[in-house]
Parts: C-alpha cells; structure tokens; sequence
C-alpha cells in the first residue's frame, strides 16, 4: 500500500472518530448512540450510563434551512440501550428540539447529564469548556482572548482554541459562539463548517432579538 493512500486512510480514520482519543479512554461503560436529524445536518449523540459522552455533527446540510423552519428533528437509535443511557439521549434530543425551534422551554431545561469522566479532568481544556457552557448564554459571543480571561488565564487565548477544535459536546458547549476580537465570526470545525457557524450565530441572534430566549 502507498504511502499515500495509507496517509488518506488515516485521515478518514480521524475525520469519523466522534470524541477525543482522551475521552475514548477515560470511561469505561458501554456507549450507545442516537443519529439527529437537525436543520444543520446529522448530529450523533454518544452516551453511557453516567451522561453524555459526545454530541457532533457528522453530515453537514447541503443547504442549511432558515430558523423559521427549523421544526422538524427526527430521530434513530441504535447501539447498546439501556434504561440510563436512554434517558440521558432522550434528554439531550429533547434539549435539542429546544435549541432549534428557539423555545422558551428551553430556558427551563437542564442540560443533559455529561458523564463525569468526560469532562471532570480538572485541567485547563475542561475548564474551559465549564465556563463556556455555565456563562455564554444563548444569543451572546465571547472572543477567544475574553473566554481565556473568564478562565482566569488572559494569555491563554490559543489553548482556548485548542479547547474549542477538541470540544465533543458541540452545541451543548457552544463553541459556536466563541467568536474573533474583530468581531467576524472565525472557523468552524477547522474551517470546515464555517457556514453551519455563521447559521448558528444568527439562528441565536434571531430569538435573542425577538424576545423569545434571553
């Protein structure tokens, strides 16, 4: 085999894996999976017993619908279901409906449950990931440089970044919403997905500005 077609073995490899090799060794109860169908494209949600493991987007939209139809979220199962881990997909699929029809309800609804040996590192990328989900809020950035400060490290602007290409929980921990200092929005998922951003910063700004979710 070439080297060639072994290198683009090995970036397909990486390009399907669905949490951080960090995470992937860090829990070891069974996971289950739930496939999304959201007005963005394909998420696959990842969940154990304790709480949820992963939320990405797999398959991006080919033409990303406007938020006054987002309605519709359908959803398969499939993987190892038991009673925990439904609850905690049910909970996070319920979340999501809230999220892209811009409820109310959203408001009152808990996060879904994460599973402490996800995200429970102790070290800075787990704490930046804390503060983002805890103090941005639906409809509001912050810069790069303003999440390092909220983390207590001013300097820490680029390991911020580091935090948001390795987040596994998008949406739930809205790296969306981290913007650039100049106010543009910035990439997405390596500069992959910088239209699914954009989409998402102004599905926010849409419902921040009418009222419905402050």
């Amino acid at each position: 085999m070439g080297r060639k077609m072994m290198k683009r073995q090995a970036i397909l490899r990486s390009s399907t894996s669905t949490v951080p090799k960090h995470a992937r060794k860090s829990c070891a109860n069974k996971e289950a999976q739930t496939q999304v169908i959201c007005p963005t494209g394909t998420l696959k949600l990842s969940a154990c017993t304790n709480g949820m493991h992963s939320l990405k987007l797999e398959t991006v939209a080919v033409m990303i619908t406007s938020s006054k139809k987002c309605q519709e979220i359908t959803e398969k199962r499939n993987g190892d279901i038991n009673a925990d881990t439904s609850r905690h997909l049910k909970d996070c699929v319920k979340w999501l409906t809230s999220f892209f029809k811009g409820e109310p309800a959203l408001l009152s609804l808990h996060r879904p449950a994460l599973c402490p040996e996800i995200f429970n590192h102790g070290n800075f990328r787990s704490k930046v990931w804390c503060i983002l989900e805890e103090q941005v809020k639906f409809g509001r950035t912050v810069s790069y440089g303003e999440l390092a400060e909220m983390c207590g490290s001013p300097r820490a602007s680029q390991a911020v970044g580091s935090a948001m290409r390795n987040n596994p929980l998008s949406l739930i921990v809205p790296c969306h919403r981290v913007i650039l200092s100049s106010g543009k929005s910035g990439n997405y998922s390596g500069g992959t997905m910088n239209d699914t951003k954009i989409w998402l910063l102004d599905h926010e700004k849409t419902f921040k500005a009418s009222d419905t979710i402050h």
